[in-house]
């Protein structure tokens, strides 16, 4: 049975990269690339072939590795000057009052996959050979420390009388998850099975 689903559809986390949830902030202004899009070529590209690419995807924040969860969506778009061009401006416009997107008809030409296990790897089958710009969201934690006012220290001389008082804290640390975009190019250069690692 095949890991992956050809659809078309509109991919809406690429489609607003950068932005989530429901901002009550004035509609951002989408940049889209100028290159051409050869929808034919894409499509021949998109065509059943012999080539599959067994992959691992990961994280690496702060010595420690970070790996999807199994069921994650993970997604592959063949690489035209497009799509190089998308990426380019999704550098510099990610979020703000600009944010990089693309048309729906390349949003629709795209393979959309699941990771496989608990350990980052997904597979693609059935492809020709070419280059593929593969991309999944990964979470990884992230914490900061806070104090809060527990009591207070009060000493007293032989008298009864305050010396000093002085508030007490004790110290805590919140961890909350943050969701990465990780994503890379992968060069299908003959049939057959070759592996490939997407990494930040």
């Amino acid at each position: 049975m095949h890991c992956c689903i050809r659809q078309a559809l509109i991919v809406a986390g690429l489609l607003v990269s950068g932005v989530s949830g429901v901002s009550a902030q004035k509609t951002p202004e989408y940049i889209y690339p100028t290159a051409a899009f050869n929808e034919a070529e894409v499509a021949s590209q998109m065509e059943d072939g012999k080539s599959t690419i067994l992959g691992l995807a990961k994280l690496k924040k702060k010595g420690r590795t970070y790996y999807p969860w199994q069921g994650d969506r993970i997604q592959l778009y063949p690489v035209t000057p497009y799509l190089t061009e998308f990426l380019e401006l999704q550098k510099k416009y990610r979020k703000g009052k600009k944010v990089a997107t693309m048309s729906n008809a390349v949003f629709s030409y795209h393979i959309e996959g699941r990771v496989i296990d608990e350990n980052g790897h997904f597979e693609f089958r059935d492809l020709k050979p070419g280059k593929y710009y593969i991309v999944t969201w990964i979470d990884y934690e992230k914490s900061y420390d806070y104090k809060v006012q527990t009591g207070r220290e009060t000493a007293l001389n032989g008298y009864g009388e305050i010396l000093y008082s002085v508030p007490t804290y004790t110290w805590y640390t919140h961890k909350y998850a943050v969701e990465q975009e990780v994503s890379g190019i992968v060069d299908v250069t003959s049939d057959g099975k070759m592996s490939a690692v997407i990494s930040n």
